[in-house]
């Protein structure tokens, strides 16, 4: 393939979906935030005990990017179904 042909570029993200991905990941970070001080009130015990690292919950906590895998992991540590979790997050 030539670099001339527009299949192989990457298409430049609309600033406007950057926002939006944005203010999701923060509204699913606070919503974490909210559920795991019910629990425990310092995010590095709740790490500990689950196993995960205490930084990457703070960066979730955050709003930062994680992946899916981790997201899931710690839904179902805080036992917070799916689909459950995503009602109100738009």
């Amino acid at each position: 393939m030539s670099l001339d042909n527009p299949k192989c570029m990457k298409k430049k993200a609309d600033p406007a979906t950057s926002v939006e991905v944005d203010h999701i990941l923060n509204a699913i970070g606070l919503k974490i935030r909210e559920k795991r001080k019910k629990t425990h009130k310092n995010y590095e015990k709740f790490a500990d005990e689950h196993g995960f690292n205490k930084v990457t919950i703070l960066r979730l906590e955050k709003g930062e990017n994680c992946t899916l895998s981790t997201l899931i992991q710690v839904l179902h540590a805080l036992d917070l179904p799916i689909e459950d979790f995503f009602k109100g997050i738009n």
